[in-house]
């Protein structure tokens, strides 16, 4: 049912890019392969992005539940009002290095996107991203989250006056701006910053 599925979809949306890797089957006369990873990036939602190219991709996996476990891997870009824009997804196995290599590789060939890529990537700490980026995308700035930061450090620091502190530096629009607030934080709680 699946090669129907990706046969559909790609002929109902040109330029679609699907990709499926399944295990290796010992006996080369079997009709059938074992799943193991899918990576789908709709036509129209890779045109529409390349149209408005930004620099910017940001990751997420999710855990699948019931029968078929399971990550999904998404990707977003920003559209020109810097809304999420939806690009590609993938489903693995699991969260791993070797799983986000392969779904970073796939959206690589969509892009044209060289070791050299100048892109910004951004992520929550994803298991095996930062290590899948540095390998695939040396040049390419990695960054993490902001409400992700915050949700982690609001498990030590419960006062609202830490959430201010961070958003406030977060939003810095300039370097000396940055550099003001996060001292204002360090004089507020240095083990905080």
């Amino acid at each position: 049912m699946l090669r129907d599925y990706v046969l559909e979809l790609q002929a109902a949306n040109l330029d679609t890019t699907m990709k499926t890797d399944v295990c290796s089957e010992p006996n080369p006369d079997s009709p059938t392969r074992q799943f193991r990873r899918i990576y789908v990036w709709l036509g129209p939602l890779k045109k529409g992005f390349k149209a408005c190219l930004r620099d910017l991709l940001g990751f997420d996996g999710a855990f699948m539940k019931g029968p078929f476990l399971g990550q999904v891997l998404s990707a977003v870009g920003l559209d020109s009002n810097n809304g999420i824009y939806p690009l590609a997804y993938g489903i693995v196995e699991s969260e791993n290095t070797e799983s986000w290599k392969w779904f970073l590789d796939n959206i690589g060939d969509d892009l044209d996107l060289g070791r050299n890529s100048n892109f910004t990537f951004i992520s929550d700490r994803q298991k095996g991203l930062h290590t899948a980026v540095e390998q695939l995308f040396p040049n390419a700035e990695h960054r993490y989250c902001i409400r992700h930061i915050h949700d982690n450090m609001r498990k030590r620091w419960r006062k609202t006056e830490y959430r201010d502190h961070l958003w406030k530096c977060a939003l810095a629009t300039t370097i000396p701006e940055f550099e003001h607030l996060m001292k204002e934080f360090s004089q507020y709680d240095k083990e905080a910053c």
